[in-house]
């Protein structure tokens, strides 16, 4: 592809990251993502020639991909302390388009087929789990943590930021940071009292 082909793809691919994100797979058409971004409808299998599902398969790819790497880095800028860590990790999500992956899993998936849509999960899966094992296990290891099965802290901790989606849209970014990051102190520091 030319680098005018490659444009006009990756604005084919935002678009349709968008629209599948806010309604998802069944309720988004080719048609509603070439209008999007001004072309004819039947130019999309010109980028797409798999269609609806080639797009939304490329899509959610490239978006495990940009959390996993976008974990990491942030993890990496954050240094070794442990929590520092983790408000890094919770600053990625609030500023990250929220992930959805209950409609994802329950409703997306079967429009996919069965290969797909396993391949797509374990993508998921480990794009948010690969990240915080990193801080996982070493902490655990010099005795800053106690966690028995990394895999579920990894997916308890998603599943907590993910929320801080749901706080209304009035509340300004650094309320949003700040409800991140106490809820990774009530993660490291407990509830119970000691």
């Amino acid at each position: 592809m030319t680098s005018a082909q490659n444009a006009t793809r990756e604005r084919i691919l935002a678009s349709a990251d968008q629209l599948f994100s806010k309604r998802g797979y069944a309720a988004v058409t080719l048609r509603d993502i070439a209008s999007s971004i001004g072309i004819k409808h039947a130019s999309l299998y010109y980028y797409a020639p798999g269609g609806k599902k080639e797009l939304y398969v490329a899509v959610m790819e490239r978006n495990f991909l940009r959390h996993r790497q976008g974990l990491t880095d942030a993890i990496v800028r954050a240094g070794v302390d442990v929590r520092m860590q983790l408000y890094a990790v919770a600053d990625w999500f609030v500023t990250q388009p929220p992930l959805n992956l209950s409609r994802l899993h329950e409703a997306d998936m079967d429009d996919l087929g069965s290969d797909q849509a396993d391949a797509l999960m374990t993508l998921a899966y480990d794009a948010m789990r690969t990240p915080l094992r990193s801080i996982f296990e070493p902490a655990a290891a010099a005795g800053l943590v106690q966690i028995h099965d990394f895999n579920v802290a990894a997916l308890a901790l998603v599943s907590l930021l993910q929320s801080v989606h749901n706080v209304p849209a009035h509340y300004p970014m650094p309320v949003r940071y700040q409800i991140g990051h106490t809820l990774v102190d009530m993660l490291l520091d407990g509830w119970r009292t000691r």
